[in-house]
């Protein structure tokens, strides 16, 4: 039987205990967590990375992108699966995986490493979000302000909403971004095939084909936003806290042998499948939208997004659709992709890293973990501006954060499995079907985190 960390914590209060919903219809009431995680999702992978390797490879690397978006949400499942059902963080229970221990789990050390490379991508999507403020039309002039200040003023902005701010107010902003970028980027990539980019049906189909890229750079690029878009090392980690905040582990309750929480938790369980599959077919169709765009413009006019022209090079690819509107429209779009991201990373590391703190000792008091969930959400944001302000390449950061997440992926895959077999509740256990995807996920996931080691030396 999985112990449990706290219990006090995690248990519902008097009442929340509640019946699950049976009708597909009323299980979408109950969605949210997958809304937040997609707002998270659609940001540095698709738009920059996602962009730029259909910039460089064409529309023959397709395959990757949608292996890379379908492919993890079965170990994301798995890891809602064992923390809502068991009321331990995602943290806590890797933690308690066997291996060596330095204080806490080496997995935890390992995840640390991630994190301080995501911290650095999360700098060049904010240098994306103030390039894109800096190009809106002003009434004094063809820009509305500089880069780094528009990146000062966004970063503050994000430290105090989330100071002040709550998980439901999370979720409703982050549905907000998540239909603006969504109809603005699928609708400009259906509407390139009237136009003189469209790409040829044959094309498409050969894209779904595997198939090995002449040059290594956009396979390298490819490979990057493998280990970005979709569910991430970072979401398939802070996923799991997303769901315990929507309140799925209170409406099951504390784990007991009466058969009537067995069926109680199946019946969240279904809902919390319900909720990640559904924000899976959102950000599949939107990064396979990026990606789209990249291959049948930028490609074939030779632009390769870099820099910090990197925006203005994206923006680009929307012209031949929007014409003289591609810059407001596209701009409104690269904002809702980029800041969404950029907050919901944030929000979803001060959760990870509180929950660290108390992992090596540092929050004794149980209601201390709501305090620096709070000081680390307002001061995260301003840690990555401090990245911003050093001037790296943005691109740069993104790819190799990227790359990191790729190295991560293994691990947490294997943890996956472990969870699966040794922890989860035996009535609470999937079918064969579901095994099997499980093992083909786990093994993408160590493919790509080989592959990207094996790129990381070569170079």
């Amino acid at each position: 039987m999985p112990q449990r960390t706290a219990p006090a914590k995690n248990d519902p209060l008097p009442g929340e205990v509640r019946p699950p919903p049976r009708r597909l219809s009323d299980r979408l009431r109950y969605l949210g967590p997958g809304m937040v995680i997609a707002a998270g999702l659609v940001g540095s992978g698709e738009l920059i990375a996602t962009t730029k390797a259909g910039a460089q490879a064409g529309i023959g690397l397709l395959w990757v992108i949608l292996l890379g978006c379908v492919v993890k949400v079965f170990a994301q499942i798995e890891f809602g699966r064992y923390t809502i059902s068991s009321g331990e963080t995602t943290l806590t229970a890797l933690n308690r995986l066997p291996g060596p221990r330095l204080g806490v789990n080496w997995i935890i050390w390992l995840w640390l490493v991630m994190m301080a490379a995501t911290y650095g991508m999360l700098a060049g999507i904010l240098a994306g979000v103030g390039q894109a403020m800096s190009m809106l039309p002003a009434p004094g002039g063809p820009a509305a302000g500089s880069v780094r200040g528009w990146a000062i003023g966004v970063a503050c902005a994000t430290a105090l909403l989330l100071f002040l701010g709550r998980y439901r107010l999370l979720e409703r902003l982050s549905i907000a971004l998540v239909f603006c970028f969504t109809v603005i980027t699928v609708g400009n990539a259906i509407a390139l095939q009237t136009t003189d980019y469209a790409i040829p049906g044959e094309d498409l189909l050969q894209g779904l084909v595997f198939s090995w890229p002449d040059g290594s750079a956009g396979w390298l690029t490819a490979l990057a936003a493998f280990g970005i878009i979709g569910i991430g090392g970072t979401d398939l980690v802070v996923y799991p806290y997303f769901c315990m905040e929507r309140g799925y582990h209170a409406f099951i309750g504390p784990r007991s042998d009466d058969p009537a929480w067995a069926a109680r938790a199946r019946g969240w369980l279904r809902v919390m499948r319900t909720d990640a599959f559904a924000s899976m077919l959102i950000y599949t169709a939107t990064t396979a939208a990026f990606f789209f765009i990249g291959a049948a413009v930028l490609h074939r006019d030779g632009l390769d997004p870099d820099g910090m022209d990197m925006v203005a090079t994206i923006a680009a690819a929307y012209v031949p659709v929007l014409g003289e509107y591609a810059r407001v429209l596209f701009l409104a779009g690269a904002l809702a992709v980029l800041y969404s991201s950029f907050l919901v990373a944030n929000a979803g590391a001060a959760r990870l890293l509180a929950d660290c703190l108390r992992l090596f000792g540092l929050l004794q008091r149980a209601d201390a973990m709501a305090g620096a969930i709070r000081a680390l959400s307002a001061g995260l944001p301003l840690l990555v501006l401090l990245i911003f302000l050093t001037g790296w390449n943005p691109v740069r950061l993104v790819v190799i954060g990227g790359l990191t997440q790729s190295l991560v992926l293994p691990v947490l895959g294997a943890s996956a499995l472990y969870f699966r077999y040794r922890k989860i509740d035996p009535r609470l256990r999937p079918g064969r079907a579901w095994d099997v995807a499980l093992v083909l996920s786990s093994i993408s996931l160590l493919l790509a985190g080989l592959f990207s080691l094996v790129q990381i030396l070569s170079r």
